[in-house]
């Protein structure tokens, strides 16, 4: 068995590098929301609490780019890298 293209595995890390980041960041961060509900969060005796607002913006946020943002770009890169494979076709004919 051949060894794959280092440049192959580098293109291919590359594509989900970032989206993979982003969901360990949006579990990372929903797990240290979920702790902070518990004592700062709603229905707690203090009220509301800054730490748990501040993640909880953080979580919504990541939240809408990985649900909005990165479906978008996936489908860009898809269809242009289809677009440039049908433009080479076209020329070469």
């Amino acid at each position: 068995m051949r060894r794959p293209d280092p440049a192959l595995l580098r293109a291919g890390w590359r594509l989900i590098r970032v989206p993979l980041l982003l969901a360990v960041a949006y579990l990372i961060l929903r797990t240290a929301l979920e702790s902070l509900s518990a004592r700062h969060g709603f229905g707690s005796p203090e009220g509301l609490g800054l730490g748990y607002l501040a993640a909880a913006v953080l979580v919504a946020g990541l939240r809408l780019i990985l649900v909005v943002v990165v479906p978008v770009v996936a489908v860009y890169r898809v269809t242009t890298a289809l677009i440039m494979v049908l433009l080479r076709r076209y020329r070469r004919t």
